[in-house]
């Protein structure tokens, strides 16, 4: 409950450890806060803390009983600069009274017994020489974080996986939607406890026991069979073995769509005590504080509009109905044509938007936009990578596919054969630039690159580019297969295809064209059966 103050947060530490002590919070996760509500009343109150990023305050919102992050509105140049958590508000007096300004003290705080000089001196050097070290350890982190391609924020579900493996959980399961975070929050709490790189595992079939910490990425799957399900209980009940005898922490991370609660049961047989469990749902613990957080940090790092407080409606407005919110920020922020439309609007449909984007890439008579669309496509059907130093030959064949300006009739089965000599030769010159061998040259590699599309490319070492996420290979291919299906089942694998290719039905709601688009691909009847003689479905 918030505690109003008759006086304002103490900005002195020492004043603040022994009022924290006073209020005396209990547990870990709930943690002690001097801070100010929407109505900027100084209070007191234990609640977990949040991140808070540069040019940010904390405030405690009373009616929704959680912290939000509010923009710094000061022009004096004392707004916090660095990323910090929400408890150390104190270090900032800006943030705890809207009238400070540099030239003031609290006289209450100040009027300590004046030491001698010689003490000074020794106190103003150590105290110099602390600044220079936390300055340039700072440095270092914030030119970490932005020479990263992953946007830094860490949200409140992050917070409570660490807490609760700290305390001696054993076994957090992440809940969400497609986008909504599941891998980057997993990712980040287990480098968080271990201080080390996670290990993923995809697939359970394949898992080798060592005595690590392991994170389970979407490899629980629906149609495991009771045999797998018990040799996976074996192996992981081994993990658990090994792990607690090497004294490190022992803990997993599982993360499951939200569609998948009938594995619940299933997944809390991994460890023995219920207690030890945790299941967390994304969706439900991101906080307005999170929200405005998270676009902030992709805004920030990749918006080039540059005024943040133009689209930060999206963290207050926005649904998250067909995508998660993470992926939405991260689309919106990466792509200015999405800008262009506006937060609110893209947020309602966002995949209507990137379909609409990645078709328009597709049917444009301008080649270079055209192709860069294909290498969507290959990189999709290609682990959503493409090491640009050794390409292979299916790159070439899809870029051959499909000639420039031809794409604008759906579900064609073969493609447009009357071209313009001039298209064929420019795509034939373009083709030799291309060549396939093992390793290009300089020239080749650059040419390649230069059909990269930024806004949906991420670079992961010196030659690989990656898919910034699994939403754009499922909608590239979508419209890929929407104009050219004979192709798609040409070059594609059965688990490219797998769960999203859908027989178009009799009757059709027309109230769904309002909604946002359903992540599938539906074909005709003839299309159906081909799919089905390809990979041997039965029908």
């Amino acid at each position: 409950m918030f505690k109003k103050r008759k006086t304002p947060c103490s900005f002195n530490q020492t004043v603040y450890e022994e009022e924290k002590d006073s209020f005396n919070c209990q547990g870990s996760i709930n943690v002690y806060h001097c801070i100010q509500n929407e109505r900027n009343r100084s209070g007191e109150i234990c609640i977990q803390s949040v991140w808070v990023q540069p040019n940010y305050c904390p405030e405690y919102n009373t009616g929704a009983n959680t912290l939000d992050t509010v923009p710094c509105n000061v022009s004096t140049g004392s707004c916090p600069d660095v990323l910090f958590q929400s408890n150390e508000v104190y270090k900032y007096p800006v943030c705890l009274n809207k009238t400070f300004t540099d030239n003031k003290r609290v006289s209450s705080e100040s009027s300590e017994k004046i030491l001698p000089l010689p003490w000074i001196l020794v106190g103003v050097g150590v105290l110099i020489l602390g600044l220079f070290i936390v300055g340039c350890a700072v440095h270092r982190i914030r030119r970490k974080i932005k020479n990263s391609e992953e946007p830094f924020y860490k949200s409140a579900a992050f917070h409570e996986g660490v807490n609760f493996i700290e305390n001696g959980g054993q076994l957090v399961c992440l809940i969400g939607q497609w986008g909504s975070g599941k891998t980057s929050t997993a990712a980040q709490v287990y480098e968080s406890v271990t201080k080390a790189p996670p290990i993923i595992i995809r697939n359970p079939l394949e898992f080798s026991v060592g005595n690590q910490p392991v994170i389970f990425d979407d490899a629980i799957v629906k149609d495991m069979t009771d045999i797998e399900k018990d040799q996976l209980k074996v192996k992981i009940k081994k993990l658990y073995e090994n792990m607690s005898n090497s004294g490190k922490a022992a803990f997993i991370i599982v993360t499951l769509d939200e569609n998948m609660k009938h594995v619940h049961d299933f997944v809390k047989s991994f460890v023995p005590n219920t207690d030890g469990t945790k299941f967390i749902n994304l969706l439900d613990s991101l906080t307005t504080g999170d929200r405005t957080q998270i676009l902030h940090s992709q805004f920030g790092k990749f918006g080039k509009k540059g005024d943040f407080s133009k689209v930060e409606k999206l963290a207050l407005k926005g649904n998250d109905y067909s995508l998660g919110y993470p992926e939405i920020c991260a689309l919106f922020s990466r792509c200015e044509a999405f800008q262009d439309v506006g937060p609110t609007i893209f947020c309602n449909l966002p995949l209507n938007h990137l379909k609409s984007y990645l078709k328009d890439m597709h049917i444009s008579e301008d080649c270079e936009k055209s192709k860069k669309f294909l290498m969507l496509v290959y990189m999709s059907l290609n682990q959503m990578e493409i090491n640009v130093g050794n390409p292979n030959k299916g790159l070439f064949e899809i870029l051959r596919s499909c000639s420039c300006g031809t794409n604008k009739n759906p579900n064609n089965s073969k493609t447009t054969k009357t071209e313009s000599s001039e298209t064929k030769k420019k795509e034939s010159d373009s083709d030799k630039n291309l060549c396939c061998g093992t390793k290009p040259k300089k020239k080749e590699k650059d040419n390649i690159t230069t059909l990269l599309s930024n806004e949906f490319v991420v670079k992961k070492d010196t030659s690989t580019y990656r898919l910034q996420h699994d939403v754009i290979k499922r909608m590239a291919l979508i419209v890929f297969g929407t104009h050219h299906f004979d192709k798609l089942l040409e070059f594609s694998k059965q688990e490219d295809l797998k769960g999203w290719i859908k027989m178009e039905e009799f009757f059709s709601n027309p109230l769904e064209n309002l909604n946002d688009n359903k992540p599938v691909l539906v074909v005709n009847k003839e299309q159906w059966e081909n799919f089905q003689a390809k990979f041997k479905k039965p029908k």
